[in-house]
């Protein structure tokens, strides 16, 4: 269930929206014990709300959380692009269910709050942060701090990452680049570093065609391991996508 509420600034042009939402559901019967998977906002009103763990957790449970957003209206007060968002939201059990893996958080009866934020500056720059907050509000368990930036035909992002406690451990730092070469080509370069270890963990390199049905390409990557004993691998694919069905 969804209400949403809104105010219409025509003034200077903004929509101004929240959405409260809230999802109760209940399985009968009993689940097998299950390993990994992660709870974030996009799966957070989901029936199985951890897909990685292709079952559905048993017991009676309720999603609840709000969404605010604000969008530009244009000339004829029509609703535009999206300049800033943010979800929050949280499951509340009937009762704990320890079959289901701590890193979710969905095994205690309250789990963690997890939400993201958008923030779009102009049509050349975006920012994005996801996080987890632990269910006594005191600590964060994940951190995702994202930014993308545009310019001409070069797309440059860059992201953070730290999970910490029941979710993980690892903290890293990502970059890549996008290069438009002309309207159906492009070539992309992204690297990840580790920063506990302080090691790179990957360089990929990748030419792509793309057109409305169809994206194809060579990728080669090379891969780094912390341990000094085993030598890098170099990998190099030839990618084929038929957009949307398959990879």
């Amino acid at each position: 269930a969804r209400l949403r509420l809104y105010k219409e600034d025509v003034i200077n042009k903004n929509f101004y929206s929240i959405t409260p939402k809230f999802l109760l559901r209940y399985a009968p019967g009993n689940m097998r014990k299950t390993e990994g998977g992660k709870l974030n906002y996009e799966n957070l009103f989901n029936l199985n709300k951890v897909k990685k763990l292709d079952v559905v957790e048993s017991g009676l449970s309720t999603s609840i959380g709000f969404e605010y957003k604000k969008n530009k209206l244009s000339k004829l007060n029509i609703l535009g692009d999206e300049k800033l968002s943010l979800s929050v939201g949280q499951v509340i059990s009937a009762k704990e269910n320890m079959d289901i893996p701590s890193s979710t958080s969905l095994d205690q009866r309250f789990s963690d709050v997890v939400g993201q934020a958008k923030y779009n500056i102009d049509n050349k720059l975006n920012l994005n942060y996801n996080f987890s907050l632990d269910q006594n509000y005191k600590r964060f368990n994940y951190n995702e701090v994202g930014a993308g930036f545009t310019l001409d035909k070069a797309k440059f992002n860059l992201s953070y990452l730290q999970e910490k406690n029941h979710i993980g451990n690892q903290e890293s730092f990502q970059t890549g680049i996008d290069f438009k070469l002309n309207n159906f080509t492009e070539l992309t370069v992204n690297t990840k570093r580790n920063l506990l270890t302080s090691s790179a963990e990957f360089y990929n390199l990748s030419y792509n065609y793309i057109n409305d049905c169809l994206k194809a390409g060579i990728a080669y990557r090379r891969e780094f391991y912390t341990d000094r004993d085993i030598e890098p691998t170099n990998t190099l694919m030839f990618k084929i996508s038929i957009i949307p069905f398959a990879e």
